[in-house]
């Protein structure tokens, strides 16, 4: 007897094997599975979510009440950090041993006393590991099996170190199999159908694992990120190619599966394939396959800088003008140029007298608006030869009452910097 816990050697399944989900299962069979890609141009950030509403036959039978794991990269010390914990109905789980041939325990401190001195045959058991290919030692595993005599219920904790780091990724053989309590075949549904043969297993930045079987169904959840070269830049456009294996081209899918491929945040979608099963918004594009589709040969996204429309220019100059006094001299410069030349020459004098004032208040602003009280001494003084001018009639009403305008708005502005 076989029991399978989805475990982390999923992760990379079709870099050895490209197993078909079975097609003969019932169509409760259906993992429902959500994938959030985030590739860049060295590297990937993946994370993918399955659930199922349906428990495994071993759950539904009533032999085991719940399984779970947590399984984590210690990237500084290069293992995996892994605790399976479960609980199940021991009389049921003890009879069932019998069934495959092996001798049932007589007391459960048979089974506590056997699990302890040798957890990797419960690891082989119950989680069809393999501790000698994966670098797990009894010395570094943790071992608690307890039982409550009231209702029969056994619960077995192990916590342990997977140091074989590729070997554990690669070891997929036994998934060609039909395995599973009794030969049940149970779908595969993580990462199913990619191609992920360009991603580099051997140097992954990061690392998680979580599982949950319980009486209500199952779910699991991966998340990685590892080096690969999915995405490439061409000048400002950038081209994500997502394989999908040759065995799944044409084929119909079958679980509903929903992908999210986030592009370079300062880009927008701009061609997509296939599109019939897309829709974008900004940077990122959704996926929907359901079981009215079939399996691409790859999914490619293009985004590149985002189109700008005329009210995002014309906002983005004003912002400009306002932002930068200099502008506002050039602007008013070429004015009072065009205004002198026709209304004549004391004209043109009073306009070079206000530009003249108006420039003083603007370098004063750019020299000393970091030190407000030397901007403040220096725009007083400017203001009294202000009003010196119009009193003389260098200036006149309209160029006087602009002038103090922007006095006011220089020192509104120094204000607010010396509040920063």
């Amino acid at each position: 007897m076989k029991r399978l816990h989805y475990t982390a050697v999923f992760v990379f399944i079709f870099l050895i094997f490209h197993s078909l989900i079975s097609s003969s299962l019932a169509k409760g069979e259906v993992w429902e599975i959500l994938d959030n890609v985030t590739p860049s141009l060295e590297s990937v950030e993946w994370h993918e979510k399955g659930t199922h509403s349906i428990p495994p036959s071993w759950i539904s039978d009533g032999r085991w009440y719940n399984a779970h794991s947590r399984q984590i990269l210690v990237k500084s010390e290069n293992y995996i950090f892994a605790t399976f914990y479960e609980n199940f109905n021991w009389t049921a789980v003890n009879a069932s041993f019998e069934k495959e041939g092996w001798h049932p325990y007589e007391r459960f401190e048979d089974f506590r006393s056997h699990i302890l001195n040798d957890p990797g045959w419960w690891l082989v058991f119950s989680w069809n590991l393999q501790p000698e290919w994966l670098g797990i030692s009894t010395n570094r595993t943790k071992v608690e099996a307890e039982l409550d005599p009231m209702t029969s219920t056994a619960h077995v904790e192990i916590t342990t170190y997977i140091t074989n780091i590729p070997g554990y990724f690669i070891d997929t053989s036994y998934l060609s199999l039909e395995i599973g309590i009794g030969g049940e075949k149970l779908p595969k549904p993580l990462f199913a159908g990619y191609d992920l043969a360009s991603l580099y297993i051997g140097d992954l930045d990061a690392f998680q694992l979580q599982e949950d079987y319980r009486q209500d169904g199952r779910q699991y959840s991966i998340h990685f990120r590892a080096p690969s070269y999915l995405m490439s830049q061409y000048k400002d456009t950038f081209l994500l190619t997502l394989g999908v294996a040759p065995e799944y081209w044409e084929r119909s899918v079958y679980n509903p599966h929903i992908i999210n491929i986030s592009m370079p945040s300062d880009t927008a979608i701009e061609d997509v394939s296939p599109s019939e099963i897309s829709t974008s918004s900004g940077n990122i594009v959704t996926f929907s396959l359901s079981e009215n589709n079939i399996y691409p040969e790859s999914f490619i996204v293009t985004s590149g800088p985002p189109t700008k429309d005329f009210g995002q220019i014309f906002f983005e100059n004003l912002g400009r003008w306002i932002t930068e006094p200099e502008i506002w001299v050039a602007i008013i410069t070429a004015i009072a140029l065009i205004y002198a030349a026709f209304r004549g020459k004391d004209i043109l004098k009073r306009k070079k007298t206000y530009y003249r004032l108006y420039k003083s208040m603007v370098n004063i602003f750019d020299s000393y608006s970091v030190d407000y009280p030397k901007f403040y001494q220096e725009i007083e003084n400017l203001s009294k030869s202000i009003t010196k001018y119009f009193i003389e009639d260098r200036i006149n009403d309209e160029q006087f009452e602009k002038l103090f305008a922007g006095r006011d708005d220089l020192i509104d502005r120094a204000q607010r910097l010396k509040q920063i």
